[in-house]
């Protein structure tokens, strides 16, 4: 995905924090707090039975303070998993990202206005943009993923989303 595509798209829906993390990341002085490094999900759902059950998990690889750290968690799919893994890092070094809060999530095909004439680019193998709402409780803000890949965009929303309240730290 090109990165004005991304940009534009940084504007859209209120997700303004990544908009203005994109820019503050240009920076020269800016100090990134944490970076993903890799992550892997593991999602198996089980229609066999009476109920449908579904059995997430999800590992992350962190730098920190110049150090990786790399942990997994499960959780209720594969976002939540992921979250839960980040977390499990993060929290540790920055105790306020525990008041952090995703209250809404929207993905959402892109075609950019455009027809689209190849099957593959009109559903599942077009690009997404997913949209988080966060809180902490007192301030509310919107981030933005935008990649050819649901996960990929995912966590690109959550990164911002908890980078977006570590905005001014300066821990490393």
């Amino acid at each position: 995905m090109s990165k004005e595509l991304k940009e534009e798209f940084f504007r859209l829906d209120g997700a303004w924090a990544s908009f203005e993390l994109a820019s503050t990341r240009r920076r020269e002085d800016y100090l990134k707090p944490f970076r993903v490094l890799k992550c892997r999900i593991d999602d198996q759902v089980d229609f066999q039975g009476t109920e449908v059950t579904n059995t997430t998990e999800a590992s992350v690889l962190i730098e920190i303070f110049g150090e990786e750290e790399l942990v997994a968690a499960s959780g209720r799919g594969p976002v939540h998993a992921l979250d839960n893994a980040m977390r499990k890092v993060l929290e540790k070094h920055y105790p306020q990202l525990s008041e952090v809060r995703l209250e809404e999530f929207d993905v959402r095909l892109l075609h950019h206005g455009e027809t689209v004439e190849d099957d593959e680019e009109k559903g599942l193998g077009g690009p997404v943009r997913v949209l988080g709402i966060f809180s902490d409780g007192r301030e509310r803000w919107g981030t933005v993923g935008v990649a050819e890949d649901i996960l990929q965009a995912s966590v690109e929303c959550i990164i911002d989303g908890l980078e977006w309240k570590l905005r001014g730290e300066h821990k490393h």
